[in-house]
C-alpha cells in the first residue's frame, strides 16, 4: 500500500469517518464517489505515485484543486475541527502525499463546493469525477472510472 495506507479497511474507516463528519450528500453517495475517485486515480492506494508536482495523495488532489477548496470551504473547517480536532487551516498541499485522512477531506470539501448533487448511480459518478476532478485536462476517462469502480466492489463487498 501506498500514500500512508495502512490496509484496505484503513480507507474504509477513513472514508466514513469524513462523511460521518461532513455528511453523505443529498444522495447519501459521498463514501462511494470518494472510494471510486482513489480507486481511478490510485487503484485505492495500490499504484504508486513517482511524480513531485502532480496530484498529491490517495486522491491525487492538484494543488490548485487544494487552494481553491481551502480558500471557498472555510465554513466547513469548524465542523472537521469539532469532529476530528483538526485545524485544516495549518494544512498544507504537500501534507496529503501520506495522509489518507487529509486527501479525503480535502477531496470531500472540494466535492461539497459543487452545485449539482452526487449521482446515485455509477455512471452518474464517472460523468462527476470527470466533470469536476479530473477534468477535460486530464487523462482520466468514464470508462476507466466504472472499471475502477471494480476494484472498490472485489475489496468491501
Amino acid at each position: 500500500m501506498n500514500y500512508g495506507v495502512v490496509n484496505p479497511d484503513h480507507l474504509l474507516d477513513t472514508v466514513t469517518a469524513v462523511c460521518d463528519c461532513l455528511g453523505y450528500g443529498k444522495n447519501h453517495t459521498a463514501d462511494l464517489l470518494l472510494l471510486e475517485t482513489m480507486a481511478a486515480e490510485t487503484g485505492l492506494g495500490l499504484i504508486p505515485d513517482d511524480t513531485e508536482k502532480a496530484g498529491m495523495g490517495i486522491c491525487q488532489f492538484d494543488h490548485i484543486g487544494f487552494v481553491d477548496a481551502k480558500k471557498r470551504a472555510q465554513k466547513h473547517f469548524k465542523t472537521v475541527r469539532d469532529c476530528m480536532g483538526l485545524d485544516l487551516e495549518l494544512v498544507e498541499w504537500e501534507h496529503l502525499r501520506y495522509s489518507p485522512l487529509l486527501s479525503m477531506l480535502f477531496c470531500r470539501l472540494k466535492y461539497m463546493l459543487i452545485a449539482d448533487p452526487i449521482p446515485g448511480d455509477l455512471e452518474g459518478r464517472a460523468r462527476y469525477w470527470k466533470r469536476h476532478h479530473n477534468t477535460s485536462r486530464g487523462k482520466g476517462t468514464e470508462k476507466h472510472y466504472i472499471e475502477s469502480a471494480e476494484l472498490v466492489d472485489r475489496l468491501f463487498d
